[in-house]
């Protein structure tokens, strides 16, 4: 049966863990019951893995691909059900998943990668633009969005917004995609991990043959695939304003894309051990990710194996690490290595990535509401596969 997840699927592989280093890697059947023409959007059902039989629920159109879905949903309970109507939840998991709702707590402001504000704060940085309200008639449907519908604005968040917006990593990225393309001229196959709401798919998708977005959050997944690919999505598009009247509160229209393809896609799942099919991608993407992980030197690892030979690897991050990690990480480096952008370059090379390309300084904002403007200085470099 074609469908656009079927496009997918021969991209995907089994994340079951059959040992904590080593993924089962089978190949995924898709079930269910949708039919129609493609692209088709798959709004539930399964994938199978032919080799163990796991089996992987489809929610609102979104894959959750982790190796124990139970304590996945259950984890992210807060994303999974603002998106997924109650009827649609598997069954097997849905006292548990009730329970939990009835575990969480009233947000204040930022608690976990589910939470609105948090999915609304990458929204803004993905999707909005200074640019796009700098017209020859001065209108846009959201216009100076960082300014305050009401009250005075603040000149120095505005200057700021307006000098370093747009110039972050999704511009200097595209710049490089598109010198990828040129040079080897012929689109290019990526995934990215860690795609967050999938912003990036937009600036790149002219240079790309195919994308595969992967990431921990159901929310942002289910926002994203709206987004950047105009699937259904029962929620409205919120962003920060005047945090008197709440966490989220003004209401963006006319962001979505108005079309599908079946090239590109998101699922849920694992950045350390993600569904995806090894050796078979152009470009493999991690934006502001590493200073995640309990284990640093996983990432550049597993771009690596993601990778076809000659491939490149994109990889940005202001490095904010956890000191326990930090402390792990200065025990393997060589004594040279004194600052994190070093380190992080360093463990792509002993991953066996050969740098090409480094910009040190990027800006990269975090609208936080009228009056709080977040600005991080981003390391950013690609790495060849060698």
């Amino acid at each position: 049966m074609p469908s656009m997840l079927n496009t997918t699927v021969s991209r995907l592989r089994c994340p079951r863990r059959k040992k904590p280093q080593s993924l089962c890697g089978g190949m995924l059947k898709l079930s269910t019951k949708e039919t129609g023409s493609a692209p088709l959007e798959i709004r539930s059902g399964r994938l199978v893995c032919e080799k163990c039989n796991a089996e992987f629920p489809i929610l609102a159109g979104v894959a959750v691909l982790v190796h124990d879905v139970r304590n996945y949903l259950i984890s992210h309970v807060k994303g999974v059900m603002q998106a997924v109507p109650e009827a649609e939840l598997p069954r097997d998991h849905l006292r548990d998943l009730l329970t939990a709702r009835s575990e969480l707590q009233v947000e204040h402001i930022e608690e976990d990668l589910e939470s609105a504000r948090v999915t609304a704060l990458y929204l803004m940085n993905h999707y909005l633009r200074v640019e796009k309200t700098e017209t020859t008639s001065g209108s846009s449907s959201f216009e100076r969005w960082w300014s305050p519908r009401t009250g005075e604005g603040s000149p120095l968040i505005d200057s700021l917004v307006r000098e370093h917006w747009d110039r972050g990593p999704f511009a200097q990225i595209k710049t490089w995609v598109r010198e990828i393309a040129g040079r080897t001229g012929s689109r290019q196959s990526v995934v990215e991990l860690g795609c967050g709401v999938g912003g990036l798919y937009g600036e790149l998708k002219t240079e790309l043959s195919s994308y595969l977005g992967v990431d921990s959050s159901f929310a942002s997944i289910a926002l994203g695939r709206h987004l950047a690919l105009g699937v259904p999505y029962s929620g409205k598009i919120l962003i920060p304003e005047d945090l008197l009247q709440g966490p989220v509160t003004r209401e963006l229209t006319g962001l979505a894309a108005t079309s599908l393809d079946g090239t590109a896609d998101f699922v849920v799942g694992d950045l350390e051990a993600p569904p995806v099919e090894a050796g078979q991608s152009d470009l493999v993407l991690a934006l502001n990710a590493i200073d995640m992980l309990e284990d640093p030197s996983v990432l550049p690892q597993i771009q690596n194996l993601l990778l076809r030979k000659g491939g490149t690897a994109i990889q940005s991050c202001p490095y904010i690490w956890h000191e326990a990690v930090a402390s792990q990480l200065r025990k393997i480096l060589p004594r040279e290595i004194r600052d994190s952008a070093a380190a992080a370059e360093w463990l792509s090379e002993k991953a066996g990535l050969k740098v090409m390309k480094r910009v040190n300084h990027l800006p990269w904002l975090f609208f936080k509401h009228v009056r709080q403007l977040e600005i991080y200085s981003v390391h950013l470099f690609a790495a060849t596969k060698t």
